[in-house]
C-alpha cells in the first residue's frame, strides 16, 4: 500500500480522459495555482489534480506558478505527488510512445522562483542528491510493468522553453548524460522536496529530440502521432497505481 497521491499534469491533460468531479479555486501565500484544484476519478479512486499549464494551456513553462501549485497540494495534506510530463527522447532505444520514470535531472532553466525560502523567511538547504522519491518511482515502474509497458529510467534535462531545443543543444544534453528533455520538472521537484512531499515523474516520450529523428521526420508530426497513445498508457498506469491505494484513501 502507498500513500494517497496527487497529480500535476502537463501537456496532454485532456488526452488522459480523467473525469473531473469537482473544481476548487484556491489561493495560496504565493498566488493562485495554475488551475483550480481538481478532484478527478482514477479507476474507483479519487485524486487531487492541478493542470500545470492551465486548463486552457495558456501558461508557458516559465510562467507557471510552481510554488502556488505545490503549496495548494501541501495545504490539503498531500504527501505524495506524481508529475505527468511529456518529453523528447534523446537516448538510443528510447522511442516516442515509451514511458519513463526518470531517476535524476539536470536543471538548465533560469529565472524561475525555485524556493519557498529567502525574502525574510528561513532558507532551507534540502538534500537533493536523489531528486525523485525512490519508493514512489518504484511503484510507478511496477505499475507500468503490470500494464505490460516498457519503462526506462535516466536523466531528465530541464530546459527553459517554450521553444523546442536546437540540435546542438540536444547534442550538449546527450553529452551531459540526459536521456530525455522536458521543460517543467524544475523547480517542481525541488519545491516538493522543501515541503516534504514525495515526488516522482511519469513521463511519456512524444517525439525524438531535435537532431535525433531520421531525416525528414518532423517533431510536430511525431507529437501529433504519439501524444494520444502515450497518454493512454499513462492513464492505465495511474489506474493501476490507484488500485494499490484504494477508492476511499484519495
Amino acid at each position: 500500500m502507498i500513500d494517497p497521491f496527487a497529480l500535476i499534469v502537463g501537456s496532454g491533460f485532456e488526452q488522459l480522459g480523467l473525469k473531473v468531479l469537482t473544481r476548487s479555486p484556491t489561493k495560496t501565500p504565493y498566488g493562485e495555482p495554475s488551475s483550480a484544484v481538481l478532484t478527478v476519478k482514477i479507476g474507483a479512486a479519487r485524486c487531487a489534480c492541478i493542470v500545470r499549464h492551465g486548463e486552457g494551456h495558456t501558461l508557458a513553462p516559465h510562467e507557471i506558478n510552481y510554488r502556488a501549485n505545490l503549496w495548494a497540494l501541501h495545504q490539503r495534506g498531500v504527501r505524495a505527488c506524481i508529475g505527468v510530463n511529456t518529453v523528447g527522447a534523446i537516448a538510443a532505444g528510447f522511442v516516442p510512445g515509451d514511458l519513463a520514470v526518470p531517476d535524476q535531472l539536470i536543471d538548465y532553466t533560469s529565472g524561475r522562483a525555485a524556493t519557498f525560502g529567502g525574502a525574510g523567511t528561513p532558507v532551507v538547504h534540502v538534500d537533493f542528491t536523489e531528486p525523485f522519491a525512490p519508493l514512489l518511482r518504484g511503484h510507478l515502474a511496477a505499475a507500468s510493468a503490470d500494464c505490460g509497458f516498457r519503462v526506462r529510467g535516466g536523466v531528465y534535462g530541464v530546459t527553459q522553453g517554450p521553444r523546442l531545443e536546437t540540435a546542438a543543444e540536444i547534442d550538449r544534453l546527450a553529452r551531459d548524460g540526459c536521456a530525455m528533455v522536458g521543460m517543467t520538472a524544475m523547480p517542481e521537484a525541488a519545491l516538493a522536496r522543501e515541503l516534504g512531499i514525495d515526488y516522482a515523474i511519469c513521463a511519456v516520450a512524444v517525439n525524438r529530440a531535435a537532431g535525433c529523428a531520421p531525416d525528414g521526420v518532423l517533431i510536430a508530426g511525431q507529437i501529433e502521432r504519439f501524444a494520444g497513445l502515450g497518454m493512454q498508457k499513462v492513464a492505465a498506469v495511474l489506474a493501476r497505481l490507484a488500485s494499490r491505494v484504494g477508492p476511499d484513501a484519495m
